[in-house]
């Protein structure tokens, strides 16, 4: 049973319910390619909310690494 855990900002439950189907999916094609079985695959996915102040990417807070990027990229991680 394959266990993936994501750490990040909080999410809705819509968004981790659409994350954890696409995962499922993307590990049983991975399986039926390498096993040659079709197998229902249990994939276990948990999510670690952190506020996002306490994100940095590398010695910023991850709010400041955002506001420096473009309008298009900020769009993209809402």
């Amino acid at each position: 049973m394959p266990i993936v855990e994501i750490t990040g900002p909080e999410l809705p439950q819509a968004s981790k319910d659409r994350i954890a189907k696409a995962l499922t999916e993307i590990i049983a094609i991975e399986e039926r390619a390498t096993y040659k079985l079709d197998t229902t695959p249990i994939t276990v996915v948990l999510f670690r909310e952190v506020p996002v102040p306490d994100i940095f990417i590398g010695t910023k807070p991850l709010p400041e690494v955002l506001e420096t990027l473009p309008k298009v990229a900020q769009q993209l991680t809402r």
